[in-house]
């Protein structure tokens, strides 16, 4: 027993010098960002609009602005947030559209993040006979093309359906009663 206690004891002191060491160094790594040369200050927004860059480029397969922008050369727009929480995409071949219907769907937690999913039209829908669900690549159902957006939607695809995007949900928390929601943004590249 007193040796089970002092494994223990040497097991917690190594867990704990490894936590403050990880801490002394993520605090170190900050020191030095406020401690730059430039006088310019770390700008949360600008780095978030510029990772949004880094996303868009990546779906539409463009490789130099990732490249440039960590390279501290890019000099290009970088995007706008839209009032409902989107982004306004840089690129003309590149729509990205609010998923609808995203807070009515079971297991929607396990897909916070970005998802690679499939454009699936529903005619047989007792709603909108034009509809368009969004359908991850294990066939769960994330939500629908926001009714008006469909025609835009089959004109970016040429009506080859089922067709492959990209979505990226994330959960939020209202910040009056604590309640927790989903939204959810679906970035559709135009076939030309």
């Amino acid at each position: 027993m007193t040796l089970f206690l002092f494994a223990l004891l040497i097991v917690g002191a190594a867990l704990a010098f490894i936590y403050f060491d990880s801490h002394r160094s993520a605090a170190a790594k900050l020191q030095e960002q406020d401690n730059r040369d430039d006088d310019q200050p770390l700008d949360i927004e600008t780095e978030i609009r510029r990772i949004q860059a880094c996303i868009q480029a990546g779906i539409v397969g463009d490789k130099f602005v990732p490249g440039a922008i960590a390279s501290g050369s890019y000099t290009g727009p970088l995007p706008e947030r839209r009032a409902d929480g989107g982004w306004l995409s840089i690129y003309d071949n590149l729509r990205i559209l609010k998923i609808a219907g995203i807070n009515h769907r079971q297991g929607i937690s396990r897909y916070v993040g970005r998802v690679e999913c499939a454009l699936v039209p529903e005619p047989d829908n007792e709603y909108d006979p034009d509809a368009i669900k969004i359908v991850a690549e294990d066939r769960h159902h994330l939500g629908y093309i926001s009714i008006g957006q469909t025609d835009l939607v089959c004109s970016l695809t040429a009506n080859e359906f089922p067709y492959r995007c990209t979505a990226f949900i994330e959960q939020c928390e209202d910040e009056d009663d604590g309640h927790k929601f989903f939204t959810g943004f679906v970035y559709i590249r135009r076939l030309d």
